[in-house]
């Protein structure tokens, strides 16, 4: 099985951040906190995850991203859908976006 290396957009933090205030309005920061902690557990596990997971062929993933294989790993809460795809040996996450807000 290979491993990747995983890298992130500039983007994500500015995601995640958005994603903790949020959380943060409706119960605690300590929630927050976890919540975001559990989201990038999640990122983290493309590193072994990615090869098993399809490129979309979405329309709303060339929004996100410049690479003709964007692929989409739901979270298991099915809230999140985190647009990434590989170059190499590295995942690249390109954006984390609601689940709600993804149509296709």
């Amino acid at each position: 099985m290979k491993r990747y290396e995983i890298e992130f957009r500039k983007q994500i933090k500015l995601d995640i951040d958005q994603i903790k205030d949020f959380i943060v309005k409706k119960t605690s920061r300590e929630n927050a906190e976890r919540y975001a902690a559990e989201l990038y557990n999640e990122i983290l596990s493309l590193s072994y995850l990615a090869d098993s997971i399809k490129v979309t062929g979405w329309s709303i993933s060339r929004k996100y991203s410049r690479s003709k294989r964007e692929k989409v790993l739901i979270t298991q809460n099915k809230k999140w859908s985190i647009f990434f795809h590989t170059y190499r040996n590295k995942v690249i996450v390109d954006k984390v976006l609601a689940s709600k807000l993804v149509v296709e």
